[in-house]
């Protein structure tokens, strides 16, 4: 069995993880650093109160319509976020959906039923379908993954309708494990740092391949454009379940089937879950998981149990799973 972290069981193949003499790696060794500031739920809040106040006014310098851009994809974090901006904070959201072929009936029905309950404004959007399915090709071919090039033309979008309408702040659904996964210091990480461009924004997921890129001329990082990009969850520590039964009380949300995994919007999630079993040796949640553990929000069992059935499940993928995966990235023949 492979070594692994005695408090948060990070196993000794993940991403620049290290060990001190205890068995403590050095992930949980940055938390602990940090704890009584990134557990501090009242002065997290205050943050992001202070911010959406600052967006406001700044909206109405712009002389924009909106004080907060958000990405809606039908799930529960990014349907929560834009409920609690509204009915919390007095945002004028626009709401927003990146059209990027992996959507699913589920997520298609809980943005009509949320618009219809909770109306602000949405516009969906997409971009030349050549280019992102020879994107997502090409990252599945070398990478072994395809949702790093959602995350970024989801976000590279949201920079540019920001810029459109004049919206000062975008404020996405990222959960605190997804934010913190890979935190082994604070730069660009919320909650100690805030991200007003695109490249700041994406250098957590992307370790420093992002500058690469850019210095290549490979990717467009908008380096004219400045929005604050703020992490709703980095501020607001809220269970799984509190959100969905908020949503549910509220706007009558329908809440997914229990299965392994969890991203019902996207079709595609089962075969980046594969990927990553096959690439890194374990599911997705491995990393957001741990945090939980870290924080004590979760057992070492507890966390063991979901790996164990995530690995399960996602190990091997029905042939017709596959075929739609692949004939919705293949490059098409002109």
């Amino acid at each position: 069995m492979d070594k692994r972290c005695v408090i948060c069981g990070l196993p000794d193949h993940y991403r620049k993880i290290k060990f001190d003499e205890k068995g403590v790696c050095n992930y949980c060794n940055f938390y602990q650093e940090n704890r009584d500031f990134l557990e501090d739920s009242p002065g997290l809040e205050k943050i992001f109160r202070e911010k959406t106040e600052y967006a406001k006014k700044k909206a109405k310098e712009n002389g924009s319509k909106y004080d907060c851009l958000v990405g809606f994809s039908g799930g529960k974090d990014s349907t929560y976020v834009i409920h609690q901006l509204k009915k919390k904070y007095g945002m004028r959201v626009l709401a927003f959906t990146f059209q990027n072929g992996f959507s699913t009936e589920y997520g298609r029905k809980n943005i009509e039923n949320a618009l219809q309950k909770m109306p602000v404004d949405h516009i969906t959007f997409s971009m030349d379908d050549e280019e992102l399915r020879k994107t997502y090709s090409l990252c599945v071919k070398f990478l072994h993954n395809f949702c790093s090039v959602c995350f970024h033309y989801m976000h590279y979008y949201s920079f540019l309708l920001a810029e459109q309408y004049g919206i000062p702040l975008i404020v996405n659904g990222r959960t605190r494990g997804q934010i913190l996964q890979t935190a082994l210091k604070k730069k660009h990480l919320e909650p100690f740092e805030t991200s007003h461009s695109l490249l700041d924004f994406e250098y957590q997921m992307f370790h420093g391949l992002e500058k690469k890129l850019r210095k290549a001329g490979k990717t467009d990082y908008l380096d004219d454009i400045e929005v604050e990009a703020l992490s709703y969850f980095a501020y607001h520590d809220i269970k799984e379940e509190d959100v969905m039964r908020t949503l549910e009380k509220s706007i009558g949300w329908t809440r997914p089937e229990k299965k392994a995994g969890g991203h019902p919007d996207c079709f595609a999630h089962a075969m980046a879950e594969h990927m990553s079993i096959k690439k890194r040796g374990m599911p997705i949640r491995q990393g957001e998981l741990s945090v939980e553990v870290r924080r004590g929000k979760m057992t070492l069992e507890e966390m063991d149990r979901i790996l164990e059935r995530d690995t399960k499940h996602y190990t091997t993928i029905s042939k017709q799973e596959k075929r739609r995966f692949e004939d919705r990235i293949q490059i098409k023949e002109k």
